[in-house]
């Protein structure tokens, strides 16, 4: 092992992030630059700056999830996973933190603001797939899937306390995808399946916003200037652009017709200028991250790697996914950001980690390979097995 030669990265992976990158970098410019001269009186460039900033701060920490040991990254996460709770906590109970219509989702610190609903899906992901690495912990045991329902609806239910109910939907399926990843049975499955339309059908009762939403997307008409103006000025936006859009910068919709242009419908933004071609091609980077961060999982050898690429994988394809979904009006208005692509640090950073955590792994594809070939002798597998001791299963609940 000392002798071979340096395990390279996925290049496809990472040309295609780094192409979502420069597509949200270009078009986060425009979108704002008029917008914020218009609603703040701020200079043009104000936001890209911003934006530019945390970049930079996302390549530092792109470049961390890059070297790290994954081994030492799961081995960590249970401090990660409840430091990520109490500052969800924090965010519920504390008066000071950032709040935007009522929402507490930021704590603000010197210099920028952190999103903990971003860390808290980053904790949430090597967590679980910590859990389900471990040779002692089996996802079709009842008693080894209960630590993993619980610590994720603990997660959840304060990011919905917040409120952030797209954020904790979106964080539970991820979750559900890394516990069937491990190994979850499907009478499991069906049970978990009931249970979260119940669940969710009792939150949305039980917040009168949640429900006009949902009446906003089935009789868009009657809500036009209220909760389905966002809805309706997306697809107005997209249906303006066409085939080959209307061309950079010379977009309307961004004009104080779209709310948050640079973030929240930022996919609308980029239909408009570039068309149906500037959406597809993103899509495609999309899908191409999405293939790759697959392959790497399905390659994996060691478990918490492939636990570790699936979470990561759905996390960047889902957000992507929902993304584009609200904007063509194909689900209800959510807030949720296109990974990559939206104005957000917190976002951008978490993207970053996941990118660099992938290409981490895409690199121990080959090298896990090269360490079965040299164990799988039969003087050797034995004393393996003797020289790895069984974990407790209290563990988990730790």
């Amino acid at each position: 092992m000392k002798n071979s030669s340096p395990l390279s990265p996925d290049w496809i992976l990472l040309s295609a992030a780094l192409g979502l990158v420069v597509i949200g970098t270009t078009m986060i410019y425009s979108a704002s630059s008029g917008y914020s001269v218009i609603r703040w009186s701020w200079g043009e460039e104000r936001v890209l700056g911003d934006h530019l900033i945390r970049v930079g701060v996302g390549l530092f920490a792109f470049l961390a999830a890059f070297l790290i040991k994954p081994s030492w990254l799961g081995s960590a996460s249970r401090w990660a996973y409840w430091l990520a709770i109490g500052l969800l906590a924090f965010t519920v109970a504390s008066h000071s933190v950032g709040s935007v219509n009522g929402a507490k989702r930021w704590i603000s610190l010197a210099m920028f603001s952190l999103q903990p609903s971003e860390f808290a899906k980053l904790a949430l992901i090597v967590h679980l797939a910590w859990m389900g690495s471990r040779p002692d912990f089996k996802m079709d045991d009842l008693a080894c899937l209960v630590p993993a329902l619980w610590k994720t609806c603990l997660m959840c239910g304060l990011i919905i306390l917040q409120p952030n109910f797209s954020t904790a939907t979106a964080l539970s399926m991820v979750a559900f995808a890394v516990i069937l990843a491990a190994g979850m049975s499907w009478k499991h499955v069906a049970g978990m399946g009931l249970l979260a339309v119940v669940a969710l059908s009792v939150i949305m009762v039980l917040q009168p916003y949640r429900l006009a939403r949902w009446n906003a997307f089935l009789h868009p008409e009657d809500h036009a200037k209220g909760s389905a103006l966002q809805s309706l000025q997306a697809m107005i936006a997209l249906g303006n652009g066409g085939v080959s859009g209307v061309g950079l910068g010379r977009g309307t919709a961004k004009l104080l017709h779209l709310p948050e242009p640079y973030t929240d419908t930022i996919f609308a933004v980029l239909g408009e200028e570039l068309g149906l071609c500037g959406t597809l091609s993103t899509l495609g980077l999309f899908f191409l991250l999405v293939w790759r961060g697959l392959r790497i999982a399905t390659q994996s050898r060691d478990n918490l790697n492939r636990l570790l690429a699936v979470g990561l994988t759905c996390a960047l394809g889902l957000y992507a996914a929902l993304h584009a979904m609200v904007c063509t009006r194909l689900m209800p208005t959510t807030g949720l950001p296109m990974p990559f692509v939206s104005y957000g640090g917190s976002n951008l950073t978490f993207s970053m980690i996941a990118l660099g955590l992938l290409l981490n792994l895409s690199r121990r594809v080959d090298e896990e390979s090269i360490v079965v070939k040299a164990v799988t002798s039969p003087f050797s597998s034995s004393a393996i097995r003797k020289a790895i001791p069984p974990s407790s299963r209290r563990d988990a609940w730790a």
